[in-house]
Formats: structure tokens, C-alpha cells, sequence
């Protein structure tokens, strides 16, 4: 079974939501690839994303015509709505945005999308051929957890989307059901572009596991050496482990530029999704502060402040997801490197070692030669070829974003409780005078 046969669930949903304008076909094209342009699909993506921009722009207009009648009518109303409002429109406005740069992308770069799918069918082929390795287990596997993770992630949105709607609904004079399925449909196509993220991370993370379960085997053939054993088997261990490293670095190699395509694919995508879900957080923050302030500790009071909590959840919980597998998925790369230097130390140790006889002997040292530069290139490589996540080259998607927002939210917060507590002075002093 076919990667992109194990992930056609995942990308017939994608094609309903216009992040995937691919066709699957029964037999592979030219190169092999069982991917087909679809003009309709193509069409129906653009479609979507120019009604999308036209409704994202006339929201902008609609409100900015809205706020200057109010003014010119003298319309007033308190200060904590004004912000709750304010709040509601910056949320709706950011998950628009990262709506369309989610699709713009998913249209912008479909050739990539097809060179990431056509590259990890080479890297399969080579560990197939090469290293031995069952193909089919690990897409099974694949399938199973790419399953499993959706069903998660359906359930965590359909909760707290639930209890929103709820709460929000028992708050008297409500409008909420409108802005709630004008933010809900957006909302649920980038939850599900930050899937497909999650599904391509997990694939370049199963395949450096695969790299490292190889290396720990190429360990292993040292725990028995036999010290009796003839020249020639010796030589036989010695190319077999030689030619076991160098698919190694070759399929690396691969690996690497597996990451550059994911890159391209999804890096626009991670940069708008991770900004929208850091104004989200932020806004929602300030509006749990102003009603902690203004509360009268009622249960209704109460139930406002938890449904922001729970409105800020997905998008807490989506970074949180992204910056733990990019980063572990780049850890792999380290414990490759970590692998790989300990298979230096036990070559120099001819008493431990499996692919050198405890007594020398003139037909090893030929052999041994060439086998030392590939691990010191390897390592060279490990070295300058690293693997990172790129938000489209603007930061680094790792555990260290989740320490710059953190820090980021709480400087804009204090900045903004800083804000309103000077204007509540100084609208407390000139009602005094």
C-alpha cells in the first residue's frame, strides 16, 4: 500500500476543504506517481479563495462603516463591551486572513506538494531495497496513528467549540450564533491544514526513526564476534556493514530534502496560523482580565470567563502540538549523530568490535580504510545538513517558540492592562472634577 493511498481519507477531505488539489488515479503516471492535476479541483480552489477575500474585505468595510455611524449617532455603550467587541472582531479578522493564506498556499504550491509525495516514495524504495526495512509496517502504522490523531483532534474541537456555544448562548442579549459559524468554518480549515503539518512532521519523523533503528543494528552485530572466524567472513561483515552506513547517509540525505520540501509546502501556513493563534491567546487573555475586573463572581460571570478559556484551547493546544513534533522530530537528527559517534569509538575498540577481529590481520586493515571516511562524512553531514522547521524562513518551529510567545503574550498583556488601567483613572479623575 502506497503512502498516498494510506493518507486518501485525509486528502478526500482536504480536496472538500481546498487544501489539496491533487486527484488520486488507479495507475501511477509517467514517473510513477499516483497523482493527477485536476482542472476542477484547481478551479473550485480559486473559486473559494476569491469569494473568501471578498468576504473577508467587506467585513473589514462592513465594521469600519458600522463603528462611524455609531459615533455619528452617539450610540454609547460601556467600555467592557466596546473591548469585547473589539476583541471578537481581531480574532474573526486573523482567522480569516490565515483561512486564505492556508489556501492561497495549498494552490500556490501544488508542484511541491507532489515532489514531497514523489521524494518519499523514492526514500521507501531505498529503504526497502537497501536497508531491508518492512515498508508496508511503517504506513500501516502511519495510517493507525494518522487515525487515531484525527479522532483526537475532532473530539478536543467539538468539545470546546460545544461549551462555547453554550455559555455564550445562556449570556442575555447575545448575537454570538452568527460570528460563531461566520469564525467556525475558517476555523475548521486551518485546524485542518495544521493536520496536514502534523501528518507530514510525523511521516519525516517515522522515516529518521527507521535511519536510527538501523544504526542501533549496525551496533549490535559487535555484541558476538566470532574470534575463530574465517578472513573472508570477516570481509563479508566488514562490506555488509559498510554498505549498511552508506545507504544510511544516502537515505539522510533524502530525508533532508524531504524537510526543505515540507517547508515550502506548509511554511507560509505555519507562519499566518501561528500568528493568528498568537493574537487569539493574547486577546483572549486581556478579555479574562477585564472580566476578572468587572465581575460580580456570579455563575453566569464565571461561565464567560471559562468559555474564553476554552476558546483560547485550540489554539494553545495546536501550537503546543507543533512545537513538541518539530522539535522531537529534529531531536532525531541529534540522536543520529549521537548513534553514529559511538560507532567511531567502538572501531577504534578492536576488542568490542564485530567488524575487526580481536588479532590483526592484513586482510582487515584494507578493509577498514574506507570505511572510516564514510563515518566522518557522515558525521560532517549530520553537521551541516540539520534538520529545522521553518516557519517560511521567519523563525524556527521548535520547543523555543513556545518560551517566545509565552513571553511575548505577557508583555503585550501587561501593556495593555497598563493601557486600561490609565484610562480608567483618568476617566475616574475628570468624572470627579
Amino acid at each position: 500500500m502506497d503512502t498516498l493511498r494510506a493518507l486518501d481519507p485525509l486528502h478526500r477531505v482536504c480536496q472538500v476543504c481546498n487544501l489539496w488539489p491533487w486527484r488520486l488515479v488507479p495507475p501511477p503516471d509517467t514517473e510513477g506517481i499516483l497523482l493527477r492535476r485536476s482542472r476542477w479541483l484547481e478551479l473550485y480552489g480559486w473559486t473559494v479563495l476569491t469569494v473568501a477575500s471578498g468576504f473577508t474585505a467587506y467585513g473589514l468595510f462592513r465594521e469600519s462603516s458600522v463603528e462611524d455611524k455609531s459615533q455619528e449617532d452617539g450610540v454609547e455603550s460601556s467600555t467592557i463591551s466596546n473591548i469585547g467587541h473589539t476583541v471578537d472582531f481581531i480574532q474573526l479578522v486573523g482567522m480569516r486572513v490565515a483561512h486564505l493564506a492556508a489556501l492561497l498556499e495549498a494552490l500556490w504550491q501544488r508542484q511541491v506538494q507532489r515532489d514531497f509525495y514523489a521524494e518519499l516514495g523514492e526514500i521507501d524504495h531505498q529503504l526497502s531495497e537497501a536497508l531491508r526495512v518492512d515498508v508496508e509496517g511503517v504506513r500501516l502504522q502511519m495510517r493507525r496513528q494518522t487515525t487515531r490523531r484525527a479522532v483526537w483532534m475532532l473530539w478536543g474541537y467539538a468539545v470546546s467549540q460545544f461549551l462555547i456555544l453554550g455559555a455564550k448562548l445562556l449570556a442575555p442579549g447575545h448575537r454570538f450564533p452568527v460570528y460563531w459559524i461566520s469564525y467556525l468554518l475558517p476555523m475548521l480549515v486551518c485546524g485542518l491544514r495544521y493536520f496536514q503539518i502534523f501528518t507530514a512532521t510525523q511521516i519525516v519523523r517515522q522515516r529518521l526513526d527507521v535511519l536510527l533503528v538501523a544504526l542501533q543494528q549496525l551496533q549490535l552485530q559487535q555484541k558476538s564476534p566470532a574470534v575463530d572466524a574465517e578472513p573472508e567472513e570477516h570481509a563479508h561483515l566488514e562490506h555488509a556493514a559498510m554498505e549498511r552506513l552508506m545507504a544510511v547517509r544516502l537515505v539522510y540525505q533524502r530525508v533532508w530534502a524531504l524537510v526543505a520540501l515540507l517547508n515550502r509546502c506548509y511554511g507560509l501556513s505555519m507562519l499566518m496560523q501561528v500568528g493568528n493563534d498568537f493574537l487569539a491567546i493574547t486577546s483572549n487573555c486581556y478579555w479574562m482580565f477585564l472580566n476578572f475586573r468587572q465581575s460580580s463572581a456570579s455563575p453566569l460571570d464565571i461561565l464567560q470567563i471559562v468559555a474564553s478559556a476554552l476558546w483560547s484551547a485550540p489554539h494553545l493546544g495546536n501550537v503546543l502540538v507543533l512545537s513538541l513534533l518539530c522539535d522531537r522530530t529534529a531531536q532525531c537528527a541529534t540522536r543520529l549523530a549521537l548513534c553514529l559517534h559511538q560507532v567511531d569509538v567502538d572501531l577504534r575498540n578492536e576488542s568490542h568490535n564485530a567488524l575487526v577481529s580481536t588479532f590483526y590481520h592484513s586482510v582487515y586493515i584494507p578493509l577498514l580504510i574506507p570505511f572510516l571516511p564514510q563515518i566522518t562524512q557522515f558525521s560532517l553531514q549530520l553537521l551541516h545538513q540539520r534538520l529545522h522547521f521553518s516557519a517560511a524562513g521567519f523563525f524556527n518551529v521548535d520547543c523555543t517558540l513556545l518560551y517566545t510567545i509565552v513571553g511575548a503574550t505577557t508583555t503585550y498583556l501587561i501593556i495593555l492592562i497598563q493601557f486600561h488601567m490609565s484610562e480608567s483613572s483618568m476617566g475616574g479623575g475628570s468624572n470627579g472634577g
